[in-house]
């Protein structure tokens, strides 16, 4: 199964340096046990993952290693504009999460912004075919850190 995690939660998941580590090293072990891999891409995402050069070098580290798929950024973009307009008026600021979720069709988000996941969670945002997203949000969640293949991923780069 593939995640994507969300850039709050970057060092929750991968500094044992972290506050929250413990909380969050479940997604770190299932990645690095080859059961899960990351999925990220989007113009905003991506210009929010360069503002941490430690973890746009992991992400990057990862991806030469098959643990992480770059998703097309027209895609997630093109995606994001539906989301906003979906969203508008509204406190969501997370628009560039759901659209990279909808787009890969994703259905694992690692996160600790509890303010995005009412949005996260809404079926209306995403393809009409599309399972119901879960939020990894603590240790409580691992049961959803579940094996699954690749094939079904789309817009991958």
């Amino acid at each position: 199964m593939c995640v994507v995690i969300d850039i709050n939660t970057l060092a929750s998941v991968f500094s044992t340096e972290s506050a929250k580590h413990a909380e969050f090293s479940p997604v770190k072990k299932w990645i690095e046990e080859g059961r899960g891999f990351v999925v990220y891409g989007g113009s905003r995402y991506k210009a929010e993952l360069a503002k941490t050069f430690r973890y746009l070098r992991l992400i990057r580290q990862m991806r030469d290693g098959g643990q992480a798929i770059s998703i097309r950024d027209a895609a997630v973009d093109a995606f994001e504009e539906d989301v906003r307009e979906k969203t508008q008026g509204t406190p969501c600021n997370d628009q560039h999460v759901i659209a990279l979720l909808g787009a890969a069709r994703c259905l694992l988000l690692c996160s600790g912004d509890a303010r995005s996941f009412k949005f996260v969670k809404n079926r209306r945002l995403y393809p009409k075919d599309m399972p119901r997203v879960r939020v990894y949000s603590s240790s409580r969640n691992a049961n959803l850190l579940v094996p699954m293949t690749k094939s079904f991923l789309t817009n991958v780069e």
